[in-house]
């Protein structure tokens, strides 16, 4: 099998959608009727049905993603240029997003529950006041990062022997018949399993190390993207059977709400035949749900544009800062009187259009900032400018195509 390169538009428009995604949820949660570190005071119980759905599979789509970009990274760079490119673009920003950009997040909840009174230049010298919740240090919408990161050192061994010779002699031809078969749907027995055995026992609380589930299934997805990189079979099956999967996810999404409708993400109530019914539906909806969406974005999300490249390397910047923007917005918009998807759409647009202008305009052109937000130097030479000017160009030319 030739070599591909260490990037794919249609990875890179996977990532994109799935930071997209989270964006998304992370806008909607606190005009939600969940409870968040801030929320509006007139909440929806339907917004909440929709967080329902994203939340059990949006963050999967992250690790598959991971897997698939870690893959592809290897045909370029040894297993400790990784590790340490990935200590660098990650570890720093983790640090950095716990200092400074998660405690204004700390400080408008603290604000908002009547927990501190003052200036946030105040708030600062409780930072260090023990660890959230009972305290103020955090590293809320961060949490996934760590678990990156060692899932990287884990898997690094594991997928250099999947694309050695070696491995491809042993999996060549296993990935051919898991692609004529489709039978990458047999992961759904470890996610099944890890709902039951794990996640009933032990929760969804991605508490890194409590957490049993969660490193079981973001470890089964992340060497899954990296199948995808690495077997182009496997991913066309999975493209082919989009509709399927998009199916399976609705039936199963379905089935979770009508059989188990107060039930939610905490299973702990149910008798053990119950349990293991809700966990296969619910391991499968993840599974359903992760196909069906990278099915549709890597056959009709593969153009490799300016825009693409300057989105790809504004993805972890635009996720460091959006949350706080998010925080911000609900907070102000508390007390303001209008309809709550115009609030929901107004906050959205700012934390869009506020983390990407605060890129633009500070971290792409600054070496330090473009160090504390993992951004890679070459991100300095796609600016906005010229992104905005190609697609005027290329506006203007359909235009007149349609025009003569």
């Amino acid at each position: 099998m030739a070599e591909r390169s260490e990037r794919r538009a249609e990875f890179d428009w996977l990532r994109i959608v799935a930071i997209g995604l989270m964006m998304l949820f992370h806008s909607c949660l606190g005009f939600s009727s969940w409870p968040w570190h801030v929320n509006d005071p007139h909440g929806s119980v339907v917004l909440g049905e929709f967080l329902s759905f994203l939340w059990r599979w949006r963050v999967a789509l992250v690790f598959v993603v991971s897997g698939a970009a870690l893959m592809l990274a290897l045909s370029r760079h040894t297993p400790r240029e990784i590790l340490r490119e990935r200590l660098h673009r990650l570890g720093i920003p983790l640090m950095f997003g716990i200092l400074v950009i998660v405690p204004p997040q700390v400080y408008y909840e603290r604000l908002q529950r009547g927990q501190f009174n003052g200036s946030y230049l105040d708030f600062q010298s409780h930072i260090f006041d023990g660890i959230y919740p009972a305290g103020n240090l955090s590293w809320h919408h961060l949490w996934f990062i760590p678990y990156l990161l060692v899932l990287t050192a884990v898997c690094v061994p594991l997928l250099r022997w999947m694309r050695s010779d070696t491995g491809r002699r042993t999996l060549d031809r296993a990935m051919d018949t898991v692609a004529r078969r489709h039978l990458y749907w047999l992961l759904a027995v470890p996610m099944a399993i890890s709902h039951l055995f794990l996640r009933v026992q032990h929760g969804d609380s991605h508490t890194f190390l409590g957490d049993p589930h969660g490193w079981l299934e973001f470890a089964t997805l992340m060497v899954f993207g990296a199948v995808l990189a690495l077997w182009p079979q496997v991913l066309a099956a999975v493209q082919r059977g989009r509709y399927g999967a998009l199916v399976v996810g609705i039936a199963c999404f379905a089935t979770l709400k009508i059989e188990w409708p107060t039930i939610g993400d905490d299973p702990n109530s149910l008798r053990l035949d119950s349990a293991a019914a809700w966990s296969v539906a619910a391991g499968l909806d993840v599974l359903a749900w992760v196909l069906a969406v990278t099915g549709f974005a890597t056959r009709h999300l593969t153009r490799d544009t300016r825009l693409l490249r300057y989105a790809t390397e504004a993805t972890m910047p635009v996720y460091v800062l959006h949350q706080t923007l998010i925080v911000f917005a609900v907070y102000h918009l508390e007390h303001v009187s209008w309809p709550l998807g115009v609030k929901i759409v107004t906050t959205l647009s700012f934390c869009v259009m506020g983390s990407l202008a605060i890129y633009e305009v500070a971290i792409r052109r600054s070496a330090v900032l473009r160090t504390l937000f993992g951004v890679k130097d070459r991100a300095a030479d796609i600016g906005l400018d010229t992104v905005l000017s190609d697609l005027g160009l290329k506006i203007t030319s359909r235009w007149r195509a349609r025009s003569s």
